[in-house]
């Protein structure tokens, strides 16, 4: 395949977040297990599609506390983790990913409904079986980022 195109260059970009609880838990999101969607019963991270002239962390904020969540929380919140660029077998194109991590208590999680997929699930490194292959790089980037 050839080289990715840069983040500017990209038409179609994502807002995703990471959950770690207080007891540092990463959570994803569990995908919906039905046809023609993107990875199909795997985890990934909460979030959606980037609206035009929106910022990423505004999307992150929204998708995860307007659509995805109850969480309810302050756009501060949202701490960035990293930005690429990686290929999308489903649509054949290119999307720049834009990361957060958003940090909850255990209470929250508790008490956490998810509107979207088939619920929450706990992340058990980028080694986990259940994630999104893509997903892999950007568990092992929180990972490094939430270790003291």
């Amino acid at each position: 395949m050839e080289n990715p195109p840069l983040i500017k260059d990209v038409r179609h970009h994502y807002a995703g977040v990471i959950l770690v609880t207080e007891s540092g838990k990463l959570v994803g999101q569990r995908r919906d297990n039905i046809p023609n969607i993107d990875n199909p019963g795997k985890i990934g991270t909460f979030g959606g599609t980037i609206e035009p002239d929106e910022d990423p962390r505004q999307a992150a904020w929204r998708e995860l506390t307007q659509e995805e969540t109850n969480l309810s929380f302050e756009l501060s919140g949202m701490e960035p983790l990293f930005e690429d660029v990686a290929w999308r077998e489903l649509t054949n194109e290119w999307e720049a990913r834009h990361f957060f991590v958003a940090r909850i208590t255990d209470t929250d999680l508790a008490s956490m409904k998810v509107y979207e997929g088939e619920g929450w699930a706990y992340i058990d490194g980028p080694d986990d079986p259940e994630l999104i292959e893509l997903w892999r790089p950007v568990i092992k980037r929180a990972i490094l980022k939430l270790e003291p």
